[in-house]
């Protein structure tokens, strides 16, 4: 049992300065209308792409007229490029299900607009008849920018909306901000990814940050005594209490995936 640890919330915003597109949906919090089993919405930005709903990596929802599923990027990205990757398990009538759908972008919150799910933003991609199964490459017609990126299904009658995977390719030249849940004498065990020696932990979390387009760090641990930044890469949506342990004067940080 680790000892008791003090909450805070750290943040910070950062600019990207590379030129190649990368997935600014890993481990980014996610809705949907609803949650069929245990097929949360989570599971189509957890960097699996493993395209059987039956192993766990695929987000499902129940039946509705227009079911949607969104994901928060945490920040105004330029999004170029869109990759889905859809069910495969079963019949080709299952897979069928994702079709009549619209990718679209939102600078603010659409649940908090009039009429949604019955809105739409600026549409990256439209697609009429299914797609059918496999991993597929969507070009925004136009970059657009924005932080809400929603895949939702208009079809006339009701019907689930499932897919496995979806990677929100965006330009290096973005504002991110990112919050961290903090706490006191406690580390997480494990290897690090990286371990650098900073002047605070601030510039710790900024490096977690700017390493975000190539270890993808969501966490890490700062020692105070040594100025040791210990960077991780783990899903923030998990339970990680069975991987902490108290250490005084080591504090933990973790990304803040909290319901939107």
């Amino acid at each position: 049992m680790f000892s008791c640890v003090l909450s805070v919330l750290a943040m910070t915003i950062v600019t990207r300065s590379s030129a190649v597109l990368y997935n600014a949906a890993l481990y980014k919090p996610a809705a949907q209308i609803s949650t069929w089993e245990p097929n949360y919405a989570y599971k189509a930005v957890d960097g699996n792409s493993d395209p059987d709903v039956n192993h766990g990596y695929c987000q499902h929802t129940d039946q509705h007229l227009t079911p949607w599923w969104m994901v928060d990027l945490r920040g105004q990205f330029i999004v170029e490029q869109i990759k889905l990757t859809n069910r495969q398990d079963g019949l080709f009538l299952i897979a069928d299900r994702l079709r009549n759908f619209d990718i679209d972008i939102f600078q603010q919150d659409p649940r908090q607009l009039a009429n949604f799910p019955d809105i739409t933003g600026q549409v990256c991609y439209h697609q009429g008849p299914t797609p059918g199964r496999g991993t597929f490459l969507y070009n925004c017609t136009t970059p657009i920018v924005g932080r809400y990126v929603r895949l939702v299904m208009r079809l006339g009658f009701i019907d689930n909306l499932h897919i496995c995977e979806l990677e929100v390719l965006v330009n290096g030249s973005s504002f991110e901000e990112v919050y961290f849940n903090k706490k006191e004498d406690t580390r997480l065990s494990g290897k690090p990814l990286i371990t650098l020696t900073t002047t605070d932990s601030s510039y710790c979390l900024q490096e977690c940050l700017r390493r975000r387009s190539t270890i993808y760090c969501t966490a890490f641990n700062w020692v105070t005594s040594t100025r040791s930044c210990q960077l991780f890469s783990v899903n923030p949506f998990l339970d990680l209490t069975v991987n902490l342990t108290s250490a005084v004067g080591t504090h933990f940080y973790s990304q803040d995936n909290s319901s939107l």
